[in-house]
């Protein structure tokens, strides 16, 4: 193996960590208010699912994330790292919370002044769920960071290792 500079470790440690978290933050918003505010066929089984799965140990869910990793040609790649965390399912919960606490009169009144979907997601969702948002970064972020089992199975070359896996070797 060749000398990878310790910045390097950092570099990774950083880009996989802030772009994990921000799409987690992103995609589970979205999904979060969709569950709260929308009622579709399915939706409270999805949720139930989301629910149990939280109680599952994440060690039990690291052999399929590894599999289906590995058949999209990911293992040892950034993406392995990143698009996990894009659906953690406590984000999708603790979202949702924060979500349904949003007065449906203001989204209705926003719908009548003509604002698309994205619009009053924009303009009055996120504005509401800031501490939700807050939150959930904190904990992506720190979860992200020191999730060390899994960028250990998904990570071995010596310039994609993350910064406790280059201590480590």
């Amino acid at each position: 193996s060749s000398y990878v500079p310790f910045t390097r470790y950092i570099f990774n440690t950083v880009f996989t960590t802030l772009v994990g978290t921000v799409g987690h933050l992103i995609f589970g918003s979205m999904a979060a208010y969709v569950l709260a505010k929308y009622d579709f066929p399915g939706s409270k089984g999805f949720f139930n699912l989301c629910v149990t799965a939280i109680m599952f140990n994440a060690y039990v869910l690291q052999i399929p994330t590894y599999l289906i990793m590995s058949k999209l040609g990911w293992v040892d790649t950034y993406a392995a790292l990143i698009v996990p965390a894009f659906a953690l399912p406590m984000g999708l919960f603790l979202m949702k919370q924060f979500s349904e606490g949003i007065p449906t009169e203001m989204l209705e009144a926003a719908r009548i002044d003509g604002a698309s979907e994205a619009k009053t997601f924009i303009s009055i969702v996120l504005p509401m769920v800031k501490p939700g948002i807050g939150a959930l970064a904190i904990f992506t972020f720190i979860n992200s960071w020191n999730d060390y089992f899994m960028q250990l199975i998904m990570l071995s070359s010596t310039s994609n290792l993350t910064i406790s896996l280059g201590i480590a070797k």
